[in-house]
């Protein structure tokens, strides 16, 4: 047998067997790297939706509390629950001032849950009350009791329009919605 032809024949006989064997291979990899590529999009999807599952009750909660933290620091709702009898106006603005601060640091780690400026305006809503709190009693003789602070801290809200909890509360109450209660059709 003649060089030539051992050397053709020998290759020949190579690529009958390479490229079988390359083919499967290459098919091999193709597959099992689909499969992969499959397995951590369902992975992934899998997580998302265990966060979900995990995040959206608390969200949803953190909602709720902020709005009846909102509520019980309208300036109505916080002289209608501390206020006691004839005390001073000036124990009556401490006790007023401790228990907006107390909820509010109470609610503090609910910001996580919400938008910033949702949190936003649920600190400057604190402030704000704390705010007319202490400018109401700074209206009034060292000598002045609870009910006249409270009368003169109605007294300004009343001037003001929306005091700005209600304005917080009507905004969340609005996010909240556009988060948890739109349908398919995105109508609230």
């Amino acid at each position: 047998m003649p060089l030539k032809a051992f050397f053709m024949e020998s290759v020949t006989l190579v690529l009958e067997i390479f490229l079988p064997t390359l083919s499967i291979g290459l098919t091999a990899y193709l597959i099992i790297r689909s499969y992969l590529k499959y397995e951590e999009s369902r992975q992934k999807i899998e997580i998302e939706k265990a966060k979900q599952d995990i995040i959206f009750p608390a969200r949803m909660q953190a909602y709720e509390r902020i709005i009846l933290f909102l509520e019980r620091s309208t300036p109505e709702s916080l002289i209608r629950r501390i206020i006691k009898g004839n005390s001073s106006a000036r124990l009556f603005q401490s006790e007023l001032v401790g228990a907006v601060r107390s909820e509010y640091d109470h609610n503090l780690s609910q910001q996580v849950y919400m938008s910033p400026n949702a949190w936003s305006m649920v600190k400057t809503a604190t402030e704000e009350t704390i705010r007319l709190i202490n400018i109401s009693a700074s209206k009034l003789s060292v000598t002045a009791t609870a009910p006249e602070l409270a009368e003169n801290m109605l007294q300004i809200t009343s001037q003001i329009g929306k005091f700005p909890t209600q304005i917080a509360i009507e905004s969340i109450k609005k996010e909240f919605a556009q988060y948890f209660l739109t349908s398919t059709n995105g109508a609230v």
